[in-house]
């Protein structure tokens, strides 16, 4: 994955292949780990609860979203040779009016020096840029106006952080996912 000294090549939108169209940001804190050692695939599990959350769309997607997290939780699965994460995040995510929607994400992060000073909460952990992390995402509900979402899919850049008063956080840009066009 590239780091921020590295200049990234323009990329040339190709016939047939997918967009993505920014659609929201997601903010939201981690409320301490729970290791449960390494299982079947060699991995070790740990479970991450999630304290708090927005979810804000971005001008121009819709439908507009202005969302906070009821209750989430990441599965975090760090390989074997200790160099990448797996996460798996299950959330439940409502609006002023207690309509709610169930969002699922999976996704790979780099596990370099800057990401793991922060979840290891080290005393010299800053915020990374983005760049490590990369999550898919889906999202169910059945109240009228999240219902167009269901027929949506997400592609994220996510990144772990600190907030304000150093508490660990994930912040998560996410973008629709726009089929190509073209008989190529």
């Amino acid at each position: 994955m590239a780091t921020s000294t590295e200049t990234k090549p323009a990329i040339e939108a190709l016939e047939s292949f997918p967009t993505l169209q920014p659609a929201f940001v997601i903010r939201c804190g981690i409320a301490g780990q729970y290791p449960c050692g390494d299982i079947y695939t060699g991995s070790s599990l740990v479970g991450v609860p999630l304290s708090w959350g927005t979810l804000k769309s971005v001008p121009g997607f819709e439908p507009k979203l202005d969302l906070k997290l009821s209750h989430g939780h990441d599965w975090f699965r760090v390989d074997n040779d200790k160099t990448h994460a797996r996460l798996s995040v299950s959330a439940i995510i409502s609006d002023e009016e207690n309509r709610s929607i169930r969002l699922t994400a999976n996704g790979v992060s780099e596990l370099n020096g800057q990401i793991m000073a922060l979840i290891t909460g080290s005393p010299d952990a800053k915020t990374p840029p983005f760049g490590f992390g990369v999550e898919q995402m889906t999202i169910e509900s059945g109240h009228d106006v999240y219902k167009p979402l269901e027929g949506m899919l997400f592609a994220c850049s996510q990144r772990f952080a600190l907030g304000e008063g150093g508490e660990p956080l994930a912040e998560i840009r996410v973008s629709r996912i726009i089929s190509g066009t073209g008989l190529e």
